[in-house]
């Protein structure tokens, strides 16, 4: 006679001596799932347990067996959206019904605060215009799944949390970022939309990692033990074995990221670090390639204080510029006039989401006749004393929108910057800002914004803005 291991024993004692079924919590009443696809559903069972599912859009029957280590898993292809309500039926010695089950677009919400954030916002920072984007929120085809916050040294399987429909009463709860993405999609696309939201405030892009993707960088301590997990939300992998990796595998279209505040300490690996995240989440997710659309961080007065180094965040910033212009299947959502000096957290949430939303509208679904770009700094020329600046993205010129052109400085030779004037010009065709600048007679280099806390001032005549930029490469200067 065989022997009966302790994992079995285990199991049984778990699930029950009848072998019953069970499934991670994101498999539940109000999911959504992904259009047109197959997508994975998995679980537990006693060993070599038979599951075998129903679905009311097809007459097919799946069917898979638990393996020795009790987990299964199986692909159901998914119809083209819809607002009809299904339902799915998983029979063993036990039956699960999964119930109110919409057939959608579904995205994953990742990063920290600014991400987590909720709709409500937090203790004395507010999101601008809540409470009646709360009141008005009812909406049945926007469902938002939101992960608990773990952080562990282990990989958990199962990512704990809940699906929630939009209303009055779940809305306030939702991420604000993830919301106004989710709800300008449903309204664009016209169909129902999951958002998978998994995010913790103060994170480092470490943190979302595992193992495999923080290999090829030295100085990331992956943790062996408990003890070793010092900060929560910064040790390397410990967000992603213990929220992260319960996810990975669920049928979607892409990700938003609203993270790097943490970050800005470390810039120059930060565009590798985001690179690597991807590559490895596109891997594991085994989906097929999807993209990342992530919002610049907005400018925040970091330090405080008149002698204090003010130029971090704009670094990283610009390390952000580097990801979307580099990597492929990526966008970035431009916030320089969306930061607020004294508040880490803006409260112009829909800014940061309808961004992000007009990129998965513009790049994924085909909206691209539209202008859904942010301008973007393209060179410079030197011509009579004078610079000129010329960007990408600005088919129809750029505007102030009635604001003062300011936070433009230009450097000569040693490298010591001063305020300049700014006006756009238009001339045979061409629109560029022109800098001009008398404590400086032969400039060589421009800036713009290139400071932890700036005001947004140039946007295209789309309305979005020119992310800050500078042509130089002198990290030196503060």
């Amino acid at each position: 006679m065989k022997k009966i291991s302790i994992l079995t024993i285990f199991l049984f004692i778990v699930l029950g001596i009848r072998g019953e079924v069970s499934l991670p919590p994101i498999f539940a009443n109000d999911m959504v799932l992904q259009q047109k696809s197959n997508v994975a559903i998995w679980g537990k069972a006693i060993p070599n347990e038979k599951i075998s599912i129903h679905v009311s859009w097809s007459k097919l029957e799946y069917s898979v067996k638990a393996s020795e280590d009790s987990v299964w898993m199986i692909k159901i292809e998914t119809p083209e959206a819809s607002y009809i309500p299904q339902n799915l039926i998983l029979k063993a010695s036990n039956t699960i019904e999964i119930k109110n089950v919409l057939i959608g677009e579904v995205w994953y919400c990742g990063g920290q605060s600014n991400m987590e954030q909720p709709v409500k916002g937090y203790a004395n920072q507010p999101v601008e215009n809540s409470l009646m984007d709360i009141l008005n929120s009812t909406n049945n085809h926007l469902r938002c799944f939101t992960v608990s916050r773990i952080s562990s040294v282990k990989k958990l399987d199962f990512a704990r949390g809940k699906w929630e429909i939009a209303n009055p009463n779940t809305t306030g709860n939702f991420s604000a970022t993830g919301y106004y993405f989710g709800r300008m999609l449903q309204h664009i696309l016209n169909v129902p939309v999951g958002l998978l939201h998994c995010s913790w405030g103060g994170s480092w892009i470490e943190a979302w990692m595992s193992p495999q993707a923080l290999s090829s960088f030295t100085g990331k301590k992956i943790p062996e033990s408990e003890a070793d997990n010092t900060i929560e939300n910064t040790t390397p992998t410990v967000l992603y074995n213990g929220m992260l990796s319960g996810l990975i595998g669920y049928g979607m279209r892409g990700a938003i990221w609203y993270q790097g505040e943490a970050n800005r300490m470390n810039y120059q690996e930060y565009p590798d670090l985001f690179a690597s995240m991807h590559k490895d989440w596109i891997e594991k997710w085994n989906i097929g390639d999807f993209p990342i659309y992530f919002c610049q961080i907005a400018p925040f007065n970091y330090w405080g204080g008149e002698t204090a180094p003010k130029y971090f965040g704009a670094l990283l910033r610009e390390a952000q510029v580097k990801i979307a212009d580099r990597q492929p299947l990526t966008g970035m959502a431009v916030l320089l006039d969306a930061g607020e000096k004294d508040c880490i957290h803006p409260a112009a949430k829909n800014k940061a989401g309808e961004r992000l939303a007009l990129l998965a509208l513009g790049k994924t679904y085909g909206y691209n006749k539209m202008q859904y770009k942010s301008p973007v700094f393209k060179n410079m020329i030197i011509k009579d004393g004078k610079l000129r600046l010329f960007f990408e993205d600005a088919p129809d010129g750029l505007s102030s929108f009635q604001k003062e052109l300011d936070g433009f400085k230009v450097s000569g030779r040693d490298k010591v910057f001063y305020e300049a004037r700014a006006q756009i010009v238009r001339e045979k065709n061409l629109n560029f800002v022109e800098l001009t600048c008398p404590q400086v007679n032969e400039p060589i280099a421009a800036r713009y914004g290139f400071t932890d806390w700036f005001e947004g001032c140039l946007f295209g005549i789309n309305g979005l803005p020119v992310s800050s930029f500078r042509t130089d490469n002198w990290d030196e200067i503060k």
